[in-house]
């Protein structure tokens, strides 16, 4: 397991509260070697064992022996680690107040299965950039959805803000939503080209920049409720998907025609 925090202070510290760092730093793990105290520490054992942690830290961080690396490098003058530590912080509120629901996509919402996904919106019309938005006109009125580029704007918003290391994070629900995105869109009055204008070869060109959907409803070929209805039946699903006893399953409940 990576263990990109690691934790460092002395033992002969003058502190009265050093008695407390050594309890605090056994219950991490620490590790002793002559005069130091080595702690190294995973996302997911900082996102678990948070109050003790910031318990430490409350106690040792300006003493003078005092470091703290994150991915190898010293964070002691620039504070670079609490960038994580907000952002689990953040998690792990998030987190508890949601205790009470059952399972992942219906413990925080029902669309990616996280409220803090917000990189790219599922809807139709929305205020952040939706899915719809990466792609590439490939013939006139036809647009071709990009879900690479959607898989990996999730992907790297997952990254930055550590998600994974929320218990209830629907890992395998990403891909499945993705999977279910139409593949192209025929631009009908409903839907208007956005341009922009750049500099090729010395001359102002206007390009194709995105698309943009001008209804005020969701249309019947695509709505959050049909396409989350559609992810919800397969992952009920307790075979592995096209083998004879999923197919069997399917068919049983009606999810598919005979």
């Amino acid at each position: 397991m990576d263990k990109p925090i690691k934790i460092i202070f002395s033992k002969k510290a003058s502190s009265k509260n050093l008695p407390e760092a050594l309890r605090l730093a056994n219950k991490l793990g620490g590790i002793s070697e002559g005069d130091i105290i080595r702690i190294k520490l995973s996302t997911q054992e900082v996102f678990n064992l948070w109050e003790w942690i910031n318990a430490l830290l409350n106690i040792i961080d300006k003493w003078a022996s005092f470091e703290i690396y994150y991915k190898g490098i010293l964070c002691k003058v620039n504070k670079e680690y609490r960038r994580l530590f907000y952002a689990l912080q953040d998690l792990r509120q998030c987190y508890h107040a949601n205790q009470d629901n059952p399972v992942d996509f219906e413990k925080c919402n029902p669309a990616w299965g996280c409220d803090q996904i917000q990189t790219v919106s599922l809807n139709l019309n929305a205020k952040s950039k939706q899915w719809y938005q990466y792609g590439n006109l490939t013939a006139p009125g036809v647009w071709l959805i990009d879900k690479a580029k959607i898989l990996n704007a999730v992907q790297v918003e997952i990254a930055r803000k550590h998600l994974t290391a929320c218990p209830a994070f629907p890992a395998s629900r990403v891909q499945k939503v993705i999977d279910k995105l139409p593949n192209s869109i025929v631009l009908d009055e409903f839907w208007e080209i956005e341009y922009k204008n750049e500099m090729i070869g010395g001359v102002l060109t206007k390009i194709v920049n995105s698309i943009s959907y001008n209804a005020e409803f969701e249309k019947d070929w695509f709505s959050m409720e049909k396409l989350l209805s559609e992810i919800n039946k397969s992952s009920a699903n307790p075979y592995t998907q096209g083998s004879d006893e999923w197919l069997d399953w399917m068919l049983n409940k009606g999810y598919l025609k005979k």
